[in-house]
Parts: C-alpha cells; sequence; structure tokens
C-alpha cells in the first residue's frame, strides 16, 4: 500500500472539539482499511488568506498531518468523505515517497575528508572524481598574475626612489 499524508486545516476550535474532529478523521480511514502512522498538531495559525469552506470565511485555522498507508482506491472516497465535514476547511491529500533502502554510506568504506590547510590543491576536494586539472591550471595562473604582479610594484618601487635620488 502506498503511503499518503493528508494536510488539513481546521477550524480554530477549542482543543476538545479539536480531539473529535481528528478521531473521527482516523476512525474514517481506519474503517476504509488504512494503517495510521503518524498524527502531527502543527498548531493554530493564521490564514494565508481568507478561506471559504461551507458558506463561512476563515482567517484562522489549526494545520494536521496525518500519516497513512492505504489502497489507492480510499484517496477520492477520503476526499469527498472530508469535503462534507464541516469542521474542515481545506482538505489535502498527496502522495508520499518512501524510501524502502536510505543511502547510507557503508560501514566498511572509507571516506576522504577534505583538508583545507594543505597548500595542495587536490587535498581540498578530497575525491578523486573532480576535474583537478582545471583548478591546479587556474591555480598556477593566479600565482603566474601574482609573481607578474609584484614584479611591477618592485619596478614602480625602484623608480620612485630613482626619481627621489635625482630630486636630491
Amino acid at each position: 500500500m502506498p503511503r499518503y499524508e493528508l494536510v488539513m486545516i481546521v477550524k480554530a476550535l477549542e482543543r476538545p472539539e479539536t480531539v473529535t474532529v481528528v478521531k473521527r478523521t482516523v476512525n474514517s480511514l481506519l474503517q476504509k482499511g488504512a494503517i495510521v502512522r503518524q498524527i502531527e498538531n502543527l498548531g493554530e495559525r493564521r490564514l494565508p488568506y481568507q478561506m471559504k469552506a461551507h458558506t463561512e470565511y476563515f482567517t484562522q485555522g489549526r494545520y494536521l498531518v496525518v500519516e497513512f498507508d492505504g489502497p489507492t482506491t480510499l484517496v477520492n472516497s477520503m476526499k469527498q468523505l472530508l469535503k462534507q465535514d464541516l469542521d474542515i476547511i481545506r482538505p489535502n491529500i498527496i502522495k508520499k515517497e518512501i524510501e524502502l533502502f536510505p543511502d547510507t554510506p557503508c560501514p566498511g568504506m572509507v571516506t576522504k575528508e577534505p583538508n583545507y590547510y594543505s597548500p595542495d590543491p587536490v587535498a581540498w576536494f578530497g575525491a578523486e572524481d573532480v576535474k583537478l586539472e582545471q583548478y591546479i591550471k587556474f591555480d598556477k595562473r593566479l600565482i603566474n598574475r601574482k609573481k607578474k604582479w609584484m614584479e611591477r610594484i618592485e619596478q614602480w618601487k625602484q623608480q620612485k626612489k630613482e626619481q627621489q635620488e635625482e630630486m636630491q
């Protein structure tokens, strides 16, 4: 069964009334063959814009998230049922992708940490698959530019000294 996430905005009700809305929703999910994995209350917030539901306008609402596994036939019937509920302002069911095998590194695999203190640019990246040649070439160009600039500064200083000696 695929995993779904039911995100709903409920009227800004008191705690016991909100609990009854959640119980009603969860019971209808269970009756239709769903397995509820998690219920999360995101709290009461001001709505991003004025929403109309059941001939009323709302500016405040409580956000709730229910994560469940269920058959695909359940989605349409639940949407219709939730739209008819007078306490729910906006229901939305989203299919959630689950990772069966998360990408965790193998315990035997050793990852090389980059060494940013090394003068060698190869050690900065810590991976051989990065095209290091272009960085090394770029680094050599920078070094050459710096050398030329330092030479020009030295020439300029010498010219200044010569001009000062001539003036004396």
